[in-house]
């Protein structure tokens, strides 16, 4: 792998204090420290010597030796002692490192928790530590706890969000499929709370923890249980186009699993009459009697 020019500079930089600090050092020992060759490190040093202060006369540049394989440094020129970041460096540090704190595990966050403490102990005065805050991405880090989930074949702990019913439900879940859909990314699982499969939305999902609880599949008795609903709708519905990936279209009849009466009620009133359930008679009633409720609300004088 070739060097680059930059790599090389800051060596440079970092080998005068270095060789300052550590007075008849052999050029065996620092071509380990730095770890290059021997020839890299002469190299470096008789690039030294030709380096110094404006005006580059014998008393500006930097005076070093090399004797019987022994390095001798004189004269740093100011370069005496080891670089330090700036401000602006140790604030990109800092934050990466919360970065890094928020999405490695409980496990392997101490180090860099210690190294973070360093950093804020060494530049506390400018920007309190307080102030670093890092929000990571969060649907791309549930994700990456359900990809776990499905690979060491362990169950979820979630918290969900139900937006039909405004309620927040927690659920031990086995992920059997991810869906990822043009606006959103649906999560097929057995859910022990639904003793049935069921689909979440990600987004819904407040907090996703993998649990050492072995997953469940689902049972043949438990597709049957489904209940399917035939609809009516044009392919410019909003419904439509957001379950895409869940229908089955046959001929002029649209098919989908609903496993939550009111979800289809409320999609279909909110559709305005675009979309029409056809079946079961259940959900057909149920929003057939809102409609016209809401119709009555509507007529009545104020």
């Amino acid at each position: 792998m070739v060097e680059t020019a930059a790599a090389r500079a800051i060596r440079l930089i970092d080998l005068v204090p270095y060789l300052h600090n550590h007075p008849g050092i052999s050029l065996k020992e620092v071509a380990e420290e730095f770890r290059v060759t021997v020839p890299e490190i002469v190299k470096d040093l008789d690039l030294l010597f030709m380096c110094g202060l404006p005006g580059y006369t014998p008393l500006e540049l930097i005076d070093l030796s090399i004797h019987d394989g022994i390095v001798s440094l004189r004269e740093p020129q100011n370069l005496d002692s080891p670089r330090r970041f700036s401000q602006t460096e140790a604030l990109i540090i800092r934050v990466a490192l919360a970065a890094l704190e928020e999405l490695l595990p409980d496990s392997k966050r101490v180090k860099v928790s210690e190294l973070r403490e360093k950093f804020t102990r060494l530049f506390t005065h400018q920007v309190p530590n307080e102030a670093i805050y890092f929000e990571s991405d969060a649907e791309r880090t549930k994700l990456r706890v359900i990809s776990d989930s499905m690979v060491q074949g362990k169950k979820l702990f979630i918290t969900y969000m139900n937006p039909t019913k405004s309620q927040v439900t927690e659920r031990k879940i086995s992920v059997t499929a991810v869906i990822p859909e043009s606006n959103r990314t649906l999560i097929e699982a057995w859910c022990d709370l639904s003793s049935g499969v069921r689909t979440f939305n990600l987004a819904n999902m407040k907090s996703v923890n993998l649990i050492d609880e072995d997953s469940v599949r689902a049972t043949a008795m438990d597709e049957e249980a489904n209940s399917k609903a035939t609809l009516r709708s044009s392919d410019e519905s909003r419904f439509i186009k957001e379950n895409a990936s869940q229908l089955e279209k046959h001929g002029n009849q649209i098919l989908i699993d609903v496993f939550q009466d009111e979800w289809l009620v409320r999609s279909a009133l909110a559709e305005g009459g675009d979309l029409v359930v056809e079946s079961p008679d259940r959900i057909r009633s149920r929003v057939a009697l809102l409609a016209e409720e809401s119709l009555k609300n509507y007529s009545r004088n104020p």
